[in-house]
C-alpha cells in the first residue's frame, strides 16, 4: 500500500514538475465555425508553428508550450488575422476575441500582451490615416491630413515612451520599436530624437538578457546607427572645412609651444608630412628619429612636416620638441580632437603624406613605405 502511495505521489510530482516548464494559452474565438486557428513562435529569425486546431462552434481552444528562456513573441493567428502576445514568465493567458476582428481581442492574464494590442491598433490607425492620404487628389484636404497624421504619430511615440518608462526590458517594449506604417518605421534608431527609445530598451536588455538573440540585435542596431552618425557628421564637418580653405584637404589650425597659430595650409605647395602622435608614445625617442631622418633627407626639396600632439601633459610635450626643426603644433582636446574625428585617426602614431597639388597620398604607420611614396613624389 505505501508503495502504490508513493508511486502516485512521484506520478503527480513529476506531471507538476513538467507543467511549471509550460505555459498556457486558452480561451474562445466566436464566430470562427470550422476555421483553422494556428498558434506560432515568432522567433527573430523566423516564425515558428507550434499547434493548431480547428474550431467548432463553440469557438474553444487550449495551447501549451514550453516557456521560452527569455520574454518571447507568439501569435495566434485565423487567416490573414492575428493576435500577438508577448509571453514572460505568465502561466496560463486567456483570450476571447471575434474571428471577424481579432485586433479587439479582450485578453487577461498578460500584461505584456495587452500593451501589444493597444499599439497595434494605435499602429492599424496610422496605417489607414495613410492610406486615405494617399488616395485624397486634394492637395489643400491632403496637407490638414498630413498635418493630422503627424500628430498622430507624435502622440503613439509618447505612448511607446511611457510604455519603455513603464518597464523597458519588457517584450512589448521591444515590440514596439518595430511597429512600420507603409513599410517604414514609426520610430528609427537611424533618428536622434528616435535613438532614445532604442537606446533604453537595448540598455535595459544588454544588462539583464546580455545572451538573448534580441538583446545583441538591439545592441547592434543602435551602434550601427551611432556610427553612421559619427560618419555623417565627419563628412558634414570635412566638407565645411574644404568649403572654408578652399583647400582639397581638411584644414588644421592648432597653436604652438608658444602660443602661435599655424595653419596646415599654410604648407600649401609643399610635399607635408602630416603626423599624428604624441610624446607620452612609448617609443616615442626612436620615432622621432625616424621623422628626424626623412625631414633632413629631403626638406632641401621642398619636404615639410606638420605635426599634430594629442599629449595631455603639456610640460612633457614643450619639453620633447624643443628644437626640433619642423613645426610641432598640439590639440588640448588630445584623442576628443576635432581633427582625429576629420582624419579618421584611430590609432597614434599615424602619418600622411600630402602631395604639392594638395592631393592625400596615402595614409601610413610604416616609414618603410612613407619613404618609397615620398621619393616618389617629392
Amino acid at each position: 500500500m505505501l508503495k502504490k502511495l508513493l508511486s502516485i505521489c512521484f506520478a503527480f510530482a513529476f506531471i507538476a514538475c513538467n507543467n511549471s516548464n509550460k505555459f498556457t494559452v486558452t480561451g474562445t474565438i466566436s464566430n470562427a465555425d470550422n476555421q483553422t486557428l494556428y498558434f506560432e513562435h515568432n522567433s527573430l529569425v523566423k516564425d515558428s508553428l507550434i499547434d493548431s486546431v480547428k474550431l467548432n462552434q463553440n469557438g474553444n481552444f487550449k495551447f501549451k508550450s514550453i516557456h521560452p528562456a527569455y520574454p518571447d513573441l507568439y501569435t495566434l493567428r485565423i487567416g490573414n488575422q492575428k493576435i500577438v502576445l508577448g509571453v514572460d514568465s505568465s502561466e496560463t493567458i486567456s483570450v476571447t476575441a471575434d474571428a471577424d476582428k481579432l485586433i479587439d481581442a479582450e485578453i487577461v492574464n498578460s500584461i505584456p500582451s495587452s500593451d501589444i494590442q493597444k499599439l497595434r491598433k494605435s499602429v492599424l490607425k496610422l496605417q489607414n490615416a495613410a492610406l486615405l492620404i494617399g488616395a485624397e487628389k486634394d492637395q489643400a484636404k491632403q496637407k490638414q491630413m498630413l498635418d493630422s497624421f503627424s500628430v498622430n504619430v507624435e502622440n503613439h511615440k509618447k505612448t511607446v515612451m511611457a510604455l519603455i518608462l513603464k518597464n523597458p526590458r519588457s517584450i512589448a517594449a521591444y515590440f514596439a520599436l518595430y511597429q512600420q506604417v507603409n513599410g517604414l518605421y514609426i520610430i528609427s534608431p537611424y533618428d536622434k530624437k528616435d535613438r532614445t527609445y532604442f537606446s533604453a530598451v537595448a540598455t535595459s536588455f544588454d544588462t539583464y538578457m546580455p545572451d538573448y538573440d534580441r538583446s545583441k540585435n538591439l545592441h547592434n542596431l543602435v551602434i550601427d546607427a551611432l556610427k553612421q552618425d559619427k560618419a555623417q557628421e565627419q563628412q558634414q564637418l570635412l566638407t565645411q572645412l574644404q568649403n572654408t580653405s578652399g583647400i582639397s584637404f581638411p584644414e588644421i589650425e592648432l597653436n604652438d609651444a608658444k602660443g602661435v597659430s599655424h595653419k596646415l595650409s599654410s604648407l600649401r605647395g609643399k610635399t607635408i608630412v602630416l603626423d599624428f602622435s604624441a610624446a607620452e608614445m612609448e617609443n616615442n625617442i626612436e620615432y622621432t628619429f625616424e621623422l628626424r631622418d626623412i625631414y633632413n633627407t629631403y626638406s632641401g626639396k621642398g619636404l615639410q612636416i606638420y605635426q599634430v600632439s594629442l599629449d595631455q601633459n603639456k610640460m612633457l610635450w614643450e619639453r620633447a620638441i624643443t628644437n626640433l626643426p619642423w613645426i610641432c603644433v598640439r590639440d588640448e582636446n588630445g584623442p576628443s580632437s576635432k581633427y582625429v574625428s576629420i582624419y579618421n585617426v584611430q590609432n597614434i602614431p599615424t602619418i600622411f603624406l600630402i602631395d604639392k597639388t594638395g592631393n592625400i597620398v596615402g595614409r601610413y604607420t610604416d616609414f618603410n613605405l612613407l619613404k618609397k611614396d615620398i621619393k616618389r613624389v617629392i
